[in-house]
């Protein structure tokens, strides 16, 4: 099946959710009006990144954003990955994304599970991946830092993930020694990497968002960099489109073909469902 997907790599104004609501309606007006399919968003894209105290007066215990996101996608006929959106309940605060496809239907809703070190101290973990139909196949939800882990992917593709995304927020890192004294393109590195191993080894076609800009962080109360680096990846360490460090949207068509394809070489999934390990 072939479908096109808009990646916006956004620019932040951090603490200022309406601003960027405003600039996320038109990414998805210009989408449809381009015939994209599916939309996606970085983490964190409407208050600017958990860092503090202060951002948690922006949490969302009303689901006011996701409603808005709901009207949306019936709007303008397109599934929408909004991101990642902070919100409150009982229990406390939870990073969360959402895929709303083009009826205003929530598809998935997935709780980050491997949050950031400064995170820890204000989000809640989540406890279960997100693996649910759709139109254009079986999608699971990542955010960010669950990028580093291997198990987490392992678990949504032996419940049938064909296509995953990943909203990230993920900055240069300029506060860590390491970065600074051994490779300041470290996280840049990283990033691209993974992107071509968690497609290739997974046998999935894996869509990564980050943002772009400067924001405040809490470490040491500095400002650091997103490295931006959105892009699609195909089994084959192929990247289909990729972009750098500024704000813009691309649209990619895919293709789930290369999925069975890559599946006839290497038996990857086969394995997967029968291994003991």
């Amino acid at each position: 099946m072939k479908f096109k997907i808009a990646v916006v790599q956004f620019e932040i104004n951090q603490y200022q959710p309406e601003k960027n609501l405003k600039k996320a309606k038109d990414f998805v007006k210009k989408a449809a009006f381009s015939k994209a399919q599916i939309i996606v968003f970085p983490e964190d894209f409407l208050s600017g990144g958990v860092n503090d105290d202060e951002i948690i007066q922006f949490a969302d215990s009303k689901g006011k954003y996701r409603k808005i996101f709901q009207n949306l996608a019936k709007k303008y006929k397109i599934d929408i990955v909004a991101g990642s959106i902070i919100e409150k309940n009982r229990i406390g605060n939870f990073n969360v994304c959402y895929y709303i496809d083009s009826t205003g239907k929530i598809k998935g809703k997935y709780k980050k599970i491997n949050l950031w070190l400064t995170e820890r101290k204000m989000i809640v973990s989540g406890n279960e991946v997100c693996v649910f139909n759709t139109k254009y196949g079986k999608v699971g939800l990542i955010i960010c830092w669950d990028l580093i882990f291997p198990e987490i992917f392992r678990r949504m593709v032996k419940k049938g993930a064909n296509i995953i995304f990943c909203p990230s927020l993920w900055y240069r890192g300029k506060a860590f020694k390491h970065c600074k004294n051994y490779n300041p393109k470290t996280q840049i590195n990283r990033v691209n990497s993974l992107c071509k191993i968690r497609a290739n080894r997974n046998n999935i076609i894996f869509v990564y968002i980050n943002a772009v800009g400067k924001l405040r962080t809490s470490i040491g109360n500095n400002f650091d960099e997103a490295i931006g680096q959105s892009q699609i990846t195909i089994p084959g360490r192929i990247v289909l489109q990729k972009l750098n460090n500024k704000e813009e949207m691309f649209i990619q068509e895919v293709d789930t073909a290369i999925l069975k394809d890559a599946e006839r070489a290497y038996k990857i999934r086969d394995d997967l469902r029968n291994r003991i390990l």
